[in-house]
């Protein structure tokens, strides 16, 4: 009997219903078999496709734990015996996304290399920071056009309690509060409304959640703001960093272009060399370009209608045609070697400002107008899923329209 082998955490393993994707796969005459990767691979498989959420694992590995790094020996070598077998994802593309400073570049890359979408979607201004020196950190911030507010992230996006610290940085007096290492991101107004892009191969979905509230450049008294990015963008957060400000509340919301965030997620499944991704993105309030804030392996697919029977149509197509998914990890220019010369511009310009008022505008073309990108009828909640750039909506009786797809009155 042909195998699928999979290993993720234990976490991960109780929030998804592993029983109804080996249902689905024994119906097919193949065996889900979770792995022991404390064991060799060699007595448990052959597998024609293996998945897996280690980023955990990898971080542990780097630290020098040895039962981490069994695991990971493990299944390299297997790989490297077995080079037919397709890997979701190749661990030399997940660990471009365990470190942000890394990821931001690779991203950047992919999306500067693809003639169709790299006017169209930006990754904000940022720069990695290993000083608490202010002056230091000052001039590195000019010299990668980072301006104020900004948001400080840890350079670890796995594997670590503080991952998801981060902290709004409104003036030069906030710098005091940075603590390395950590990427410093100017922060991009988006009327607190972020859209989580979940790839899975060829497809994706885009989900709503909450998000940062809009600033502006803070006055000297203006203090930093620290929050946890999970508890910030759940689905039923309630925190006051959601709550729009009453002259921002009454603007009309952009919402993203699905012809953009379809070229998106076909340059970031190819350009990162991976099927199993989440993006964060969101739409500049004022200009409606898109920035994609955040980027990640194997994320939750909180929201996802039928996650794991897409998944098991991804993986049964790999199956039957193998050669459709090959594994050449995208490799960054600049790495944390090279960090000093990062030249990012956006439409920044050097001097520190609200970042809001000197970026270029550039319109939206294509098969969406700037204009189609704004929802003047309806306000859309944040449990809308858009699949494949039609709104789950789109499946019933309604005479609204929103970027393109029927919707109800009532906004479900």
């Amino acid at each position: 009997m042909e195998k699928i082998g999979y290993w993720v955490p234990e976490k991960k393993r109780k929030k998804l219903n592993f029983g109804e994707l080996a249902a689905l796969f024994r119906q097919r005459g193949i065996e889900l078999v979770e792995l022991d990767l404390q064991k060799p691979l060699s007595d448990q498989g052959p597998f024609s496709v293996i998945f897996h959420k280690l980023t955990d694992v990898v971080t542990q590995a780097a630290k020098g734990d040895n039962k981490a790094r069994c695991m990971i020996d493990n299944l390299e070598t297997y790989i490297k015996l077995n080079p037919d077998v397709v890997v979701l994802d190749p661990l030399s593309a997940v660990k471009n996304l365990m470190d942000r400073n890394i990821s931001y570049q690779v991203l950047l890359d992919s999306l500067q290399s693809n003639h169709d979408i790299h006017r169209k979607v930006k990754v904000p201004n940022f720069v990695e920071i290993h000083t608490t020196k202010e002056t230091e950190i000052m001039q590195l911030l000019r010299k990668a056009q980072v301006g104020f507010p900004l948001v400080c992230k840890p350079s670890q996006a796995h594997g670590s309690l503080i991952s998801h610290k981060m902290s709004l940085i409104f003036n030069e007096a906030g710098l005091k509060d940075i603590k390395p290492p950590c990427v410093a991101q100017t922060f991009i107004n988006h009327n607190a409304l972020l859209h989580k892009v979940f790839i899975i191969g060829d497809q994706y979905f885009v989900v709503k959640r909450p998000s940062v509230k809009n600033f502006t450049l803070g006055g000297s008294g203006q203090s930093t703001i620290f929050f946890d990015s999970h508890d910030v963008s759940k689905f039923n957060s309630t925190s006051f960093l959601n709550e729009l400000d009453e002259t921002d509340a009454a603007h009309v919301m952009l919402e993203p272009c699905s012809a953009v965030l379809k070229s998106l997620a076909d340059c970031l499944h190819n350009g990162l060399q991976m099927s199993l991704i989440g993006a964060d993105v969101i739409v500049e309030n004022d200009t409606g370009l898109h920035y994609v804030i955040d980027v990640n392996a194997f994320p939750g697919y909180d929201g996802v209608p039928d996650f794991m029977r897409v998944l098991f149509n991804y993986i049964e197509r790999l199956i039957d045609c193998p050669k459709t998914r090959e594994h050449h990890p995208f490799i960054p220019r600049d790495t944390k070697a090279n960090q000093d010369s990062v030249h990012l511009t956006n439409g920044l310009t050097p001097i520190l400002q609200d970042s809001r008022d000197s970026r270029e505008e550039v319109p939206v073309k294509g098969n969406c107008s700037f204009e189609q990108t704004v929802s003047k009828t309806v306000k859309r909640p944040l449990n809308d899923v858009v699949e494949n750039g039609v709104d789950s909506a789109c499946k019933k009786s309604s005479s609204v329209v929103v970027n393109g797809c029927a919707q109800g009155a009532n906004g479900e």
